[in-house]
């Protein structure tokens, strides 16, 4: 009876024959004749009223779909009925049958039935529907399809296609303007976007459709693509990594003292492989947002574009002030020249204006090398008259000298000695900011032009060097010869590294980490050598007597600026350095210059005489690995900080206009909020009256678990058995009252 009840509801019960098709198609061919003939006929009727809601038509849609690979002969039309029907009448369409149609044709794709090339073209004009869940499902589809279309081997043909329609999609929306159109063009930069970050779409030809929607009249659109080329969207998921890391430093030091185990030995090489592997994360440059500026085709021509519309003043201040970080970044990567952008900046150089310490970052990206340093005096004028003076704050002082020290590093001869000098008499201000900033400003300056400062801020090897220094001249450049190629000092040039049979050629995996097995040797004249700035006259140092050096001359002795003014003395009073001093610092100078030199030297014959294999650039990076790790034991030398420097000319962070502030005093919510945190976990406390949770019962409470022997003799039981009829009957009374109150 079952059997036979099961072949007469199959017409009707589809899940079921579905189920049945898959497992034996040929067995049920005329079940599924019938089925699509009904979704034929259903097809037909429903063309004449596209808006039907038709849930019959959406339910065998799904079944066709799922069994189209058992019949592909008689469900050839299938595909293509779907993707008509979706391009004439999608607007029009119940959500529930547009979705289910979708599923099927993203269903088909899976199953490889439909070429991609006609069916993304249609998933893009979908992004004009107004169903977010549809959106989602077809942005999802969409970014994963491209991904797997390319993950052999890139499909040209596909992405110049599906690049080109988006172009297309994008001035439709400068021609139409529609929210239609809006939304599709915003879903179609969100792909490209995603893609170029899932390194799918990483060609120059990407980097341009996103540039193009910068210019977009859709300020959703443009924010969405300026956010790209800063690398404000980036995920977080980089730097928590380093969050992870021990502190490789204490765990060497307690090993030089501890006893040596193999765990601890084994903790220390996890240790340096998590640097070597952040080390080669850093060097992939297709990681980082960033390197999106160096495909620009006419950088030049973007950033005129795109500053002629923040001149026009039509969005927000907080868009233009994006708009205006990128122009200025993008300035200083490809070091371009837009002097109408400087005077721009002045306007907005006021302690008063909202996010001026964003603009004091893009005046120190917007400078480069090749800018004309009558072009940045006016913007340090500005800033040194609005910001350096004593009518405003601590905190805005600070950041105005700072912004003036990152423009005077990219460009040293946009400051006159007048303003410099004028700078420098704050490196003994009372704040930290400002003086920290000050003296950061004369330290620049005494490698890159001593000549601007006074004598006493010079120091003893700026003073002794100035006779051989070169003074810098506008348009200057180095040559970077082998300096360019980092780690290249490591390598050694012998002729056993220079054999021409390619065996090097081959690295294995866990080369990378050969050197690391063993202990780091540091020689004892790199330990405490850090970043420091020789403030030779600063009022920190002591009041020193006069002391003999190894030659046996006597040094003179070194006063403080309090001990100068108690004695009555000036600049011109304080003895100079002897001869046999200056000949002496003058040697140790020339043999610094020797080395160099000679380093220089070395380097360069390296890189012009051998070719690298993968193994040299291996090693080089085992040494860059080794080199951090004697930098975290004793930190920074001064070259390699002046290094760092060079390296990140490009980028400005906030933070280095600010400066080091002084933690803010704590308002009520605050310091209430912190209370709070501290009694987390901690037991209450406070009086227990009244509460249910104690430790012992009352007296009243135990005697009534006594035994009637024990309290016959008490007064109160003695005094029940004596009490009369008429105080019973009252306490009764009594009883039954107060027992009604209660609602027993």
């Amino acid at each position: 009876m079952g059997r036979r009840n099961r072949s007469a509801l199959l017409p009707t019960n589809i899940p079921q024959l579905q189920n049945l098709i898959k497992r034996d198609p040929k067995s049920y061919q005329a079940e599924f004749e019938q089925q699509y003939r009904h979704y034929e006929a259903s097809l037909s009727i429903f063309k004449l009223k596209p808006d039907d809601e038709a849930k019959d038509l959406g339910d065998l849609i799904t079944f066709i779909s799922q069994v189209t690979q058992c019949f592909p002969e008689r469900t050839v039309e299938f595909p293509n009925q779907l993707i008509e029907l979706l391009q004439e009448h999608y607007q029009v369409l119940n959500p529930d049958l547009r979705k289910n149609m979708v599923q099927a044709l993203i269903l088909l794709r899976n199953k490889n039935i439909v070429d991609n090339t006609r069916l993304l073209p249609l998933f893009f004009t979908l992004f004009r529907c107004r169903d977010k869940a549809l959106r989602e499902l077809l942005y999802s589809h969409i970014v994963q399809d491209i991904r797997n279309a390319n993950n052999k081997a890139k499909n040209n043909k596909l992405n110049k296609t599906l690049q080109s329609f988006m172009f297309t999609m994008l001035e439709s929306v400068k021609s139409g303007n529609s929210d239609e159109n809006a939304i599709a063009a915003k879903r179609s930069v969100d792909v490209c976007i995603e893609l170029y970050r899932k390194n799918v779409w990483n060609d120059a030809k990407t980097v341009n459709v996103i540039a193009e929607a910068c210019f977009s009249p859709i300020t959703k659109i443009a924010v969405t693509a300026i956010q790209f080329f800063l690398g404000s969207n980036d995920d977080d998921d980089e730097d928590s990594d380093d969050d992870d890391v021990p502190d490789l430093r204490k765990m060497q030091q307690a090993n030089l003292h501890n006893k040596k185990t193999k765990a601890k030995a084994r903790k220390l090489d996890s240790v340096k492989k998590r640097i070597s592997k952040k080390e080669r994360s850093k060097g992939k440059a297709e990681v980082f947002n960033f390197s999106a500026l160096h495909l620009l085709n006419d950088p030049q021509g973007f950033c005129e574009k795109l500053f002629s519309k923040i001149s026009s003043k039509n969005d927000r201040w907080e868009v233009r002030l994006m708009k205006l970080n990128l122009i200025t970044r993008i300035i200083g990567v490809h070091q371009l020249t837009l002097l109408a952008l400087y005077p721009y900046l002045i306007k907005y150089l006021q302690p008063s204006q909202r996010d001026v310490t964003m603009v004091l970052v893009s005046a120190a990206q917007a400078t480069h090398s090749f800018v004309p340093p009558d072009v940045l005096e006016p913007v340090l004028r500005a800033i040194a008259n609005n910001f350096v003076t004593d009518r405003v704050s601590n905190e805005v002082m600070a950041a105005g000298i700072n912004g003036i020290r990152e423009i005077c590093t990219r460009q040293p001869l946009a400051i006159d000695a007048t303003l410099l000098q004028d700078l420098a008499e704050y490196k003994s201000h009372r704040d930290k900011g400002v003086m920290m900033g000050a003296r950061s400003l004369i330290a620049l300056y005494r490698e890159v032009n001593p000549e601007l400062l006074k004598r006493k801020d010079r120091g003893k090897e700026a003073s002794i060097s100035l006779k051989e220094f070169t003074p810098l001249q506008y348009g200057s450049t180095g040559a970077a010869g082998a300096e360019g190629i980092t780690g290249i000092e490591y390598l050694n040039n012998d002729e056993e590294n220079a054999d021409d049979d390619w065996d090097n050629w081959e690295v294995e995996e866990d080369s990378e980490n050969e050197s690391e097995d063993d202990w780091v040797n540091v020689s004892d004249d790199d330990e405490g050598k850090g970043i420091d700035v020789d403030m030779s006259d600063s009022d920190e140092e002591k009041d020193k007597d006069e002391t003999e050096n190894q030659d046996g001359i006597k040094k003179p002795r070194k006063l403080t600026r309090r001990a100068m003014k108690k004695r009555g003395l000036t600049d011109e009073d304080v003895p100079e350095l002897t001869e046999a001093q200056k000949s002496k610092k003058q040697q140790e100078l020339e043999l610094k210059k020797a080395e160099e030199a000679k380093r220089k030297e070395e380097a360069l014959k390296l890189a012009t005489s051998r070719i690298l294999t993968p193994a040299d650039f291996a090693k080089m990076n085992d040494a860059r690995v080794t080199a951090k790790a004697d930098v975290i034991v004793h930190g920074k030398r001064k070259a390699d900080a002046a290094k760092d420097t060079e390296d990140s000319s490009e980028y400005v962070a906030e933070a280095a206009i600010l400066g080091p502030r002084k933690k803010a005093k704590q308002d009520y919510e605050e310091r209430m909020a912190s209370i709070r945190e501290g009694r987390e976990g901690r037991e209450k406390f406070g009086s227990k009256k009244g509460k249910t949770e104690r430790g012992s019962t009352t007296n009243r409470e135990k005697s009534r678990n006594k035994n009637f022997l024990m309290i016959s003799h008490k007064r109160s039981v003695v005094a029940k058995s004596k009490a009369s009829l008429h105080d019973k009957q009252k306490q009764l009374r009594a009883h039954i009252k107060k027992q009604k109150m209660k609602k027993h």
